[in-house]
């Protein structure tokens, strides 16, 4: 058990360090406010810090389990000063601190997940919303970052491709700025919202030279879908994988605790019987 619990430890840890330092993830996520940068870094560090609780106590349990050692297997330093008679106590209340800090952190951020889903996907249209409308035209980090979105979703602007229609990119198109584009049907989508069908028609050029019609005329060569759905849509096909994996780490930590805390009490009544022989 003590194994199970230094994967899903290291598990979690990796995750929190993955969200902390990929680049593209940050960037969709700050996009509309850059202050949030800090709320979502605090959200990362409490994961990287759940992640090295939980490989440590796994870590330790599975070195006292080799070495059958008290000590290590809660983690307590001084644990030789304990009188002992009453080395059971401090290890079921070390094992309860332990649980408890841990189930305290993984209720929180679950409880937050739950009840914040809305203003979640609220705070990333709104995220997206800006890149395309302001951040894809002049920022080159953002530009690439929504073309490998709509190229790996199959997807086209936040909530469709008329999303294009509205942004500064969209917008600029030579010769046409007495149109209005913005508030018409006319305008051009990047490549990376063509599909199978537009690559084949226009290999050189498509979505950029969408701009000689009304828009909805290629609607045959555009992903149909918007980004945010195309988004949620991945995210629901793996939230069964997701749910088992909790239950399985919080299974593991609870399984593995009390375990623990059964061979510490094996160990201790053995040590008082050799210690009566």
């Amino acid at each position: 058990m003590s194994r199970l619990t230094l994967l899903s430890g290291l598990f979690i840890l990796v995750l929190g360090l993955w969200l902390l330092l990929d680049r593209s993830v940050n960037d969709v996520l700050t996009a509309n406010s850059p202050q949030t940068s800090d709320h979502f870094s605090l959200i990362c560090y409490l994961l990287i810090g759940t992640g090295a609780l939980m490989a440590l106590i796994g870590g330790l349990g599975c070195c006292g389990a080799w070495r059958l050692n008290q000590g290590m297997l809660i983690g307590i330093i001084h644990f030789a000063t304990v009188p002992q008679e009453k080395r059971y106590i401090y290890i079921a209340l070390q094992f309860f601190i332990i649980l408890l800090l841990v189930f305290c952190l993984q209720l929180v951020a679950a409880v937050l997940a739950y009840s914040q889903q809305e203003f979640i996907r609220r705070y990333i249209d709104q995220s997206m919303y800006r890149i395309v409308q302001e951040l894809y035209a002049i920022q080159p980090t953002y530009k690439e970052l929504f073309d490998n979105i709509q190229s790996e979703f199959e997807c086209c602007g936040v909530r469709g491709y008329r999303d294009w229609l509205y942004s500064s990119w969209g917008r600029d198109i030579p010769g046409k700025t007495e149109l209005g584009i913005g508030y018409s049907d006319i305008g051009k989508v990047p490549r990376s919202c063509c599909n199978e069908q537009g690559i084949l028609d226009y290999p050189t050029d498509c979505g950029l030279t969408f701009d000689k019609l009304e828009l909805w005329t290629y609607e045959p060569f555009i992903h149909s879908k918007g980004c945010s759905e195309a988004l949620y849509d991945a995210a629901n096909s793996h939230l069964n994988i997701a749910i088992m994996v909790c239950v399985i780490m919080v299974t593991t930590e609870l399984l593995g605790m009390f375990l623990t805390m059964l061979l510490c009490c094996w160990l201790n009544v053995e040590q008082r019987r050799k210690v009566s022989l």
